[in-house]
């Protein structure tokens, strides 16, 4: 009888300690669940802007090696017989082609992002700094897509008496949608690159004109 009861008292204490297990885990999935709903879409946003940004500056770089244009490539500068600048011409097509495949190569690797996985770290729901990176960590599933805009610019600088650096760059804007199951957003940012930069000695002409034309795809 008393044998009965022993077992008796330790099987209500081990249903008690399973309900208590049960219970916390449900109150720390409710709690997830709510904060999830008001973290999540910043966080993602933030992810998303780094991978982003990361994966279009790869790209650009790695076209900009590839083709490996030195300035006489893409300009011309043209003087008269005394020395002063009348002109510079730019190479249009290697202008295009910088552009469009520019443009390709960051199309391409933002695809290869298109499906991504981040994990929460538990703690980071409490708000407090040192627990931030602390606890099991909860997946997060996004998608990123987007359009690219480029244009090249050529800019003018000061670097002593009578010698003007001219910059050839590369305005690239990036709108990056991104989608989850219960959110979405848009991020847009520009990234300048510097494609060939060169040293001219003498008087820029002030309207030299519009060199260079806007590529969307």
């Amino acid at each position: 009888m008393l044998y009965r009861k022993r077992c008796k008292r330790k099987f209500v204490l081990l249903k008690k300690i399973l309900l208590s297990v049960v219970l916390l885990i449900i109150g720390v999935t409710v709690f997830c669940e709510v904060h999830l709903s008001d973290f999540r879409p910043e966080y993602i946003r933030i992810q998303a802007e780094i991978l982003s940004v990361n994966s279009v500056c790869d790209a650009v770089n790695n076209t900009l090696d590839k083709l490996n244009y030195s300035y006489s490539d893409i300009a011309k500068i043209n003087c008269d017989k005394n020395g002063n600048v009348q002109s510079i011409e730019t190479d249009s097509f290697k202008i295009n082609r910088i552009k469009a495949d520019i443009t390709k190569a960051v199309q391409k690797e933002i695809a290869k992002v298109y499906d991504n996985e981040i994990e929460i770290p538990l703690g980071a729901f409490t708000n407090i700094t040192i627990l931030s990176n602390v606890g099991p960590c909860i997946p997060v599933n996004f998608n990123l897509t987007g359009s690219f805009s480029s244009e090249v610019i050529s800019t003018f600088e000061q670097a002593g008496i009578n010698q003007t650096i001219h910059h050839i760059k590369l305005l690239l804007t990036s709108k990056i949608m991104t989608t989850s199951l219960d959110y979405s957003g848009k991020i847009t940012f520009t990234t300048d690159f510097e494609i060939a930069q060169s040293v001219i000695v003498g008087n820029i002409p002030s309207g030299y004109g519009s060199l260079f034309q806007t590529y969307k795809k």
